[in-house]
């Protein structure tokens, strides 16, 4: 019987795009600034830095938290970056939620904010050509009983001048893409820097703004 200690460091191709990644970033260092949020994950569990890169993973490379729990299974890449061994048992979809809920918004936006000031530092993140994005964000309301009342005042339709007077929401807007695509809700935007690919900035706005 043969033994063989498969060694991802070897095994993960040096040019790999992570690596210039985990040369500039310290993820543990980000991790103990966020300590109160380490007491409450308690001591088991993958500890929080390996929760920071899978987020770091996932808005990277675009994946929703099943396409990331296949990623880290069966990605030498990923399971390296994480710090995974070839045989560990790496975390299912649910601690990605557990992850993103126990950091919350604000402490995410801080630690990727930390993130792109060191690859800016380190000129990966080159900021030579960015490209931004835009995708609708549909919701379940409808503006059928607005319009209706719209009509009841006098107004000739409904549309985003008149629209914050008669819906629930607000700041909700009427966005279009195409001649045909219509939608009452926001917008969320995303600036990449295309050198590196890394997501440089995520903003939402009413669906009516451009990117």
């Amino acid at each position: 019987m043969l033994f063989y200690n498969y060694d991802l460091e070897k095994i993960v191709r040096v040019n790999h795009p992570l690596r210039n990644v985990a040369k500039v970033v310290d993820f543990r260092h980000l991790a103990v600034q966020f300590w109160k949020v380490l007491k409450k994950m308690g001591r088991r569990g993958y500890g929080l830095d390996i929760g920071i890169k899978c987020l770091f993973l996932q808005f990277w490379y675009d994946l929703s938290d099943r396409e990331l729990e296949d990623r880290l299974r069966d990605d030498n890449g990923f399971r390296w970056f994480c710090g995974f061994g070839l045989e560990d048992v790496t975390p299912d979809h649910t601690y990605f939620t557990r992850i993103r809920t126990l950091l919350g918004a604000e402490r995410i936006g801080k630690i990727f904010q930390m993130i792109m000031e060191k690859t800016e530092e380190k000129n990966i993140l080159r900021k030579v050509f960015t490209f931004v994005d835009a995708t609708a964000i549909k919701t379940k309301e409808t503006t059928w009983a607005e319009r209706d009342k719209a009509l009841e005042d006098g107004a000739e339709k409904l549309n985003n001048e008149n629209v914050g007077d008669y819906s629930a929401d607000k700041d909700a807007r009427f966005g279009c893409k195409g001649k045909d695509k219509f939608w009452y809700s926001y917008k969320a935007h995303a600036s990449v820097d295309m050198s590196s690919g890394l997501i440089r900035a995520v903003a939402v706005t009413a669906a009516n703004v451009s990117e």
